[in-house]
C-alpha cells in the first residue's frame, strides 16, 4: 500500500504562503521533509474547488517536484492541471473526474488534460449528492472508466477514489462506511485485472472530537489495506499512522518486516 502525503494542501497556512511568495526552496525543503517521512508521492492541493489554481499552480509543483516523487495534482481546473503537467517534467496524477453534471464542460476538460498530458486520473463515484450504497458508487464508476477508455485512457491509468465519507453524527454514515469496503469487494469483480483504489484517509474521522480522530484514521486504514486498498492520501507526519502502513505493508508481504516498523 502506497502512502500519498496530503500535507502540501491549502489548510497549511506556511505552505499556501510559500505558494503566494514564489518560494520554492521551502516547498522544496518540505517535500524532501515529506518523502523522508515516508511518503511514496506527493500530493499538492491549492483550494477546495480549483478556483485561481492556475495562478499559483506552476511554483507549487516547481517546488514539490524536487523531492522526486510522483505528483497528484488535486484540482478541478483543467488549466492548473494543464500548467502542473508541463512543470512537472514527469507523469502526473491528475484528481479527479466525477460524474457530477454541474461541472460536466470542466470533466470534459480535465479528462482531455489527462489524455494529452499522458498522465494517470483519478475516477470520482460522485453524479448527484451522495451515492446510495456500493451498487450506485460501482455504476458510476463502470460510467466514467468507459469514459476514459473512450478517450484513450487505459484502466491500467486510473485509479478510483472509494469516496469516503465521515462517520460521526448519524447511522448514515456508518452505512457509507461499509458502502465503501463493498465498492472495494465490488470492483474486484468488476474490473480485471484489478484497478488501483485510493481513499481520502482523514474524511472518515472529519466531525468526530479531535483526540479520536487519529485512532478513528489508522483503523480504518487497516481495514481497508485488507480489503485490497492500492494508497491512501494520509499524513505523513503523522508517526502512528506511518507505523500502520509500514506493518501493513509487512503483514501483506509488500516488504520484509523488521523491529524498526513496529517502533
Amino acid at each position: 500500500m502506497l502512502a500519498i502525503a496530503n500535507n502540501l494542501n491549502f489548510k497549511n497556512r506556511e505552505f499556501l504562503s510559500a505558494v503566494r511568495t514564489g518560494n520554492t526552496d521551502w516547498i522544496a525543503r518540505q517535500a524532501l521533509a515529506l518523502k523522508a517521512a515516508g511518503a511514496d508521492m506527493l500530493a499538492v492541493s491549492l483550494s477546495l474547488d480549483g478556483d485561481g489554481d492556475e495562478k499559483y499552480m506552476k511554483t507549487a509543483v516547481l517546488g514539490a517536484r524536487e523531492a522526486g516523487l510522483t505528483l497528484s495534482i488535486d484540482s478541478r481546473n483543467p488549466d492548473a492541471q494543464e500548467i502542473a503537467a508541463e512543470a512537472a517534467g514527469s507523469k502526473i496524477i491528475i484528481n479527479y473526474l466525477s460524474a457530477d453534471f454541474r461541472r460536466e464542460k470542466e470533466m470534459a476538460e480535465i479528462l482531455g488534460a489527462a489524455a494529452s498530458a499522458n498522465a494517470d486520473l483519478v475516477i470520482y463515484p460522485l453524479r448527484k449528492g451522495i451515492p446510495a450504497d456500493a451498487d450506485e458508487r460501482l455504476g458510476i464508476i463502470e460510467d466514467l472508466m468507459e469514459k476514459a477508455n473512450t478517450a484513450g485512457i487505459a484502466n491500467d491509468r486510473l485509479i478510483i477514489d472509494l469516496m469516503v465519507l465521515h462517520m460521526a453524527g448519524n447511522v448514515r454514515g456508518q452505512e457509507q462506511a461499509v458502502a465503501v469496503q463493498e465498492t472495494l469487494y465490488g470492483l474486484s469483480e468488476l474490473v480485471e485485472p484489478p484497478v488501483r483504489t485510493t481513499c481520502w484517509l482523514s474524511n472518515i474521522s472529519a466531525g468526530s472530537a479531535r483526540d479520536l480522530r487519529p485512532e478513528i484514521n489508522r483503523t480504518y486504514l487497516a481495514m481497508l489495506a485488507g480489503l485490497g486498498l492500492w494508497s491512501a492520501y494520509i499524513d505523513v507526519l503523522d508517526k502512528e499512522t506511518m507505523r500502520t502502513v509500514r506493518l501493513v505493508r509487512a503483514f501483506k508481504n509488500e516488504s520484509v518486516y523488521s523491529q524498526a516498523d513496529a517502533a
